[in-house]
This record gives structure tokens, C-alpha cells and sequence, in this order.
């Protein structure tokens, strides 16, 4: 099996060479002036393929999506790295383009990423499943990896977040992800509560996910969230499933307007779950010591297969536009708002290292922001404040039903 193959110093540092060259029959297909051969290298092709194992891809398939034509030519016509998202056919994979030197802290860090995800299966992390370049005639080269799509769903995402934890020295610009607008900390208007037991699992996951990164030197890593409200609207699900079915997705700097935002009024309020066991009674039924994971016995709509992050199920408390900062108790309780919600995410874009560059960064807003809450800061630093965010953001949820303070605005 997979999980038992150890990786060698030789597969770290092996590559494997292609030569694509389009048939006469395909090229009448393609638009004129298109580039009918292209020069495409693997790294480390072993240790990808030992990670697409333990999920379960075969390496033939995920060559036949990723080699595409349409992949090759989008990801070689990229004009900067990091500014283009594709999506493969089948909605899996996302295929991101990097610079040569987050490829290379990508690589420098693969052993220890392979042994994590052994050891850790519920990883919060990212999956990368593999690492390559590819160099049109004429043209330069264009780094890219390829990982785990976290939205990928039939359901609609009613909102979208890349979370740092940082308010400050972080740019003003929205990104967009296909057409979906990914909001930043100064957007984030809802805290989530958990089951107790979840909390705890899930936190203490994330806890050995940032200490990987920490020791790997990383940080500029985020949270990627995405947010399904059940019961909403049957337009808005309409209207997700009628946008375009094409694969690409891109960074867009331009800011987000009101129409392109969800309001949390349009969102339907829906009853939240009953099915759900006393505290004690999970605790007392699973294995504290055991691997990380949920309790499927008092999960909604869980699954063996379940991980975090995957379809997880939570209490969305809608809170006013003030960070994560605690409820304000200026705000009326009845004027509060909660909803029964699906969640989707995970850690992505650790391919950063604490470099030359950011350590200028850091001096630089420092001199500006407070240096404790600057985007760029030092690996522990960085770490520490992470956990410290996702632990504001995720509630424990320690009764059977919500406060009365937040239950009186619930439907």
C-alpha cells in the first residue's frame, strides 16, 4: 500500500521531461496563431503519486485532466504568476500558477508534507497533488501545482473567505474565484459554533497543521471558507447552477460591488438541527487518544469518509461587520440572526517562506501598523495569531441549544 512506501532522497530531486507536440488533425481545431508544441516537466513524479494514492486518484486520470489542451494552453498563456485559477473538468482539482520560488519552498517541505498527511488523514491542509512547468515554442516558462478544489460541492457557496487573520497591511482588492468574490477579514460577519467535541478536533488538527508549517519556515498561508446556507432561496441555488460550466477561474483585483455581495437578509432562515447527543455522551464514547476525526454518530449528513473541512456542519450566528470581534452589546438581540449552514475549507497557499522580501515587508509596515498584526510576520508569529483567529471564529457550542441572548434572533 501507499501509506507504507517511504520516499528516497533520489525521488526527491527526480523530474521527468515530455515533449507535447499537437497532431496535424488537432491543430485544424485550434484558433489561429495557437501553439502547437510545448515542453511539460514533473517534479518529484514518485511522491506525487504516492500522495494521489492515499486519495484515491489514479495518476492516469489526473494526467489525462491535468495535460489537457485546454490547461496547457490557458496555463501557458499566464501573465504572472499567481494570477490565474483553472479548474479541472471534473470540478477535483485546481490548478494554480506560482513563481519559481514558492515551487521551490513547495518541494523543499515535500517529504515532511508527504509524512504529515500519513500520519495526520483529517488534515486541514491543502492537498497538493503534484508540481510541473510547462514551456510553450517561443514562449517562457510557467510554474504551476495542482490541489485540492475545497468548494468542490453541487451546492452553492452563498459566500466566500480567504482569512489570514490579519486586518491590517493587507490589500483592499477583492479576489475572485470563478465568480465567486472571496471576502477578506474585514467582511467576515459570522461566528460559527461547533459541537464541543468537533471544536476540539478540529482545533487541536489545526494546531498540528500550523506547527508543520511553522517548522517548514512558512507563513502568508490563509483559511480558505466557503459557506452554504440550508434551506435558502431556491433562486439563489438556481442561479449558482445556471453560471457558466467553462473550467477557468481568475484573480480579479476589481472590488466587489453591493450587487455582487449575499446579504444575510436574503438568506432564508432554516430551523436548526435537533439530532444532536449531550456533551457527555459523546465524550464518553470515543477515544479521546484516537486519530483526529469526527463522531459520526451525531454528525448530520456524515459520512465514514468525512474529514474537516468537507460539508462540516455548524450554527452560523450573523454578527455585525466588525471582524471577529466579540458581538457587540449595542446591537439588539432580536435584531441577531442565525442559520443552519455547511461549511467548506481549508489551509491553503503555504508556499511562502519568511524571505529577504518579507522580512523588509515587515520593517517596512511596522514603521506604519502595529508589528504584531502586519500580515508579514515571522513563522511563529505568524502561527500563533492563525490559531488564535480560527479559535475566534469557531465557537463552542456547550449546550444543547444556542444562548438565549442568540437564540431569540433564530428561526
Amino acid at each position: 500500500m501507499a501509506e507504507s512506501e517511504e520516499i528516497s532522497a533520489s525521488d526527491l530531486t527526480d523530474s521527468q521531461r515530455y515533449w507535447i507536440q499537437y497532431s496535424r488533425q488537432q491543430c485544424l481545431n485550434l484558433p489561429s496563431g495557437s501553439v502547437t508544441g510545448f515542453e511539460w516537466k514533473d517534479y518529484c513524479p514518485k511522491v506525487f503519486r504516492l500522495i494521489q494514492e492515499l486519495e484515491n486518484i489514479s495518476n492516469e486520470y489526473y494526467m489525462m485532466l491535468i495535460c489537457s489542451d485546454e490547461t496547457l494552453r490557458k496555463v501557458s498563456s499566464s501573465v504572472r504568476a499567481g494570477n490565474m485559477f483553472l479548474l479541472s473538468k471534473d470540478n477535483r482539482f485546481v490548478i494554480r500558477t506560482l513563481r519559481k520560488s514558492e515551487v521551490r519552498v513547495l518541494l523543499e517541505m515535500l517529504p515532511d508534507y508527504y509524512n504529515h498527511l500519513r500520519k495526520f488523514r483529517n488534515t486541514v491542509l491543502n492537498k497538493l497533488y503534484g508540481a510541473h512547468v510547462v514551456k510553450p515554442v517561443g514562449g517562457a516558462k510557467v510554474y504551476f501545482v495542482v490541489v485540492a478544489n475545497i468548494f468542490k460541492s453541487d451546492l452553492l457557496m452563498h459566500r466566500c473567505y480567504d482569512l489570514k487573520g490579519s486586518l491590517q497591511g493587507r490589500k483592499v482588492e477583492k479576489m475572485r474565484f470563478r465568480e465567486k468574490i472571496l471576502h477578506k477579514e474585514s467582511d467576515l460577519d459570522f461566528l460559527f459554533y461547533l459541537e464541543p467535541l468537533v471544536r476540539h478536533r478540529l482545533l487541536k488538527q489545526i494546531k498540528y497543521d500550523c506547527a508543520f508549517l511553522e517548522a517548514a519556515g512558512v507563513m502568508d498561508y490563509s483559511l480558505m471558507l466557503g459557506l452554504h446556507v440550508k434551506g435558502s432561496p431556491q433562486g439563489l441555488l438556481d442561479a449558482g447552477r445556471s453560471r457558466s460550466a467553462g473550467s477557468q477561474g481568475s484573480v480579479d483585483s476589481s472590488s466587489s460591488t453591493d450587487s455582487s455581495r449575499m446579504s444575510c437578509d436574503l438568506l432564508s432562515r432554516s430551523e436548526l438541527y435537533s439530532h444532536r447527543s449531550s456533551a457527555s455522551s459523546f465524550r464518553d464514547s470515543i477515544d479521546m487518544g484516537s486519530e483526529l476525526s469526527f463522531g459520526d454518530q451525531w454528525l448530520p449528513n456524515s459520512s465514514n469518509n468525512s474529514s474537516f473541512g468537507e460539508e462540516m456542519s455548524a450554527r452560523g450566528v450573523h454578527v455585525p461587520k466588525n471582524g471577529t470581534a466579540n458581538i457587540s452589546s449595542e446591537e439588539s438581540p432580536k435584531s441577531r440572526e442565525c442559520y443552519d449552514v455547511l461549511l467548506y475549507f481549508g489551509i491553503v497557499d503555504f508556499f511562502q517562506n519568511y524571505s529577504v522580501i518579507k522580512r523588509i515587508e515587515h520593517a517596512y509596515k511596522s514603521l506604519q501598523f502595529d508589528r504584531k498584526m502586519i500580515a508579514a510576520v515571522n513563522p511563529k508569529a505568524y502561527s500563533s495569531r492563525f490559531q488564535e483567529f480560527i479559535s475566534d471564529i469557531f465557537k463552542a457550542d456547550d449546550t444543547p441549544s444556542l444562548p438565549t441572548e442568540l437564540t431569540n434572533g433564530c428561526r
